[in-house]
């Protein structure tokens, strides 16, 4: 099932934040993206709280004359916005333009795929890199922290992910969760603070920056202040900032590429990435 040059349209969807560094993050890796999808035609979409929203997205892939639609949510897990608001916003879009006859498939999310794994990886590194104290591994813990959701295959794939992390990494690594699901970070913050650790890493398992990045920045600000002794550290979020770009983006990439091609998209490229 492979697509004819410039005949299937790709939509990337982000979640949308009221961030603005974390919208000029989306904003910056779906340009790139265009280069690397060719010759497919490629836009851009918003959930909630930017535009443009997904009928403004697929509105414009159908004036490019597409007879084909695959959209491609950038979310890293496969609860109710992929399942279930994605595909209902691109067909409630599709039967407003009257396109009955646009063919539409939808991408997997982002998941575990092995190229985010060693993405996460490579921002944990970053971050102990950064820090002058050297503490050894079995005095360190990776905290990772998702946004939480109430569908357990969400949550089972958080935790499937940490194993693959940990894995990679050697290092004690827990799970926490901002809302839906538990433990909350509030707890799981007190909790491995009491098991003895020199170091603690918190490293959002976030794509872009936004309220909820800044939410767990402030929550561990909190601890440092009230827990001097142990030294505490705060990861990137996995997407590029335009004042930290590091080679790791092209991980990034990978995983987009991997996802399209698996819905069915003829992507060329010239890095070798197969």
């Amino acid at each position: 099932m492979q697509s004819k040059d410039k005949s299937t349209g790709i939509l990337l969807v982000g979640h949308g934040t009221r961030s603005e560094v974390g919208t000029s993050q989306f904003l910056k890796l779906a340009r790139e993206m265009e280069s690397v999808l060719a010759p497919n035609v490629v836009e851009h979409a918003f959930l909630e709280m930017q535009q443009p929203d997904i009928r403004a997205g697929v509105g414009r892939l159908i004036d490019r004359g597409i007879a084909r639609l695959v959209t491609v949510p950038l979310l890293l897990f496969a609860a109710g916005h992929a399942k279930r608001d994605i595909p209902f916003a691109v067909h409630a879009a599709l039967r407003s333009r009257g396109a009955g006859k646009v063919e539409h498939f939808q991408a997997g999310h982002l998941g575990c795929h092995p190229a985010l794994v060693e993405l996460s990886h490579q921002r944990m590194l970053e971050t102990a890199a950064d820090n002058e104290n050297q503490v050894e591994p079995n005095k360190t813990c990776l905290l990772l922290v998702g946004r939480g959701s109430n569908e357990e295959s969400a949550t089972a794939e958080m935790h499937q992910f940490a194993q693959m992390r940990q894995a990679i990494c050697g290092l004690k690594t827990d799970v926490a969760f901002l809302a839906m699901a538990r433990p909350l970070l509030c707890d799981q913050l007190r909790h491995v603070d009491c098991q003895g650790y020199r170091r603690i890493i918190v490293q959002p398992h976030f794509l872009f920056d936004g309220e909820l990045v800044e939410s767990i920045n402030q929550q561990v600000g909190e601890m440092i202040v009230s827990h001097r002794p142990t030294n505490w550290l705060i990861a990137r979020p996995l997407v590029n900032s335009d004042s930290f770009v590091t080679p790791a983006a092209e991980f990034m990439r990978k995983v987009i590429v991997d996802r399209s091609r698996e819905a069915g998209i003829r992507v060329v490229t010239t890095k070798g990435d197969d």
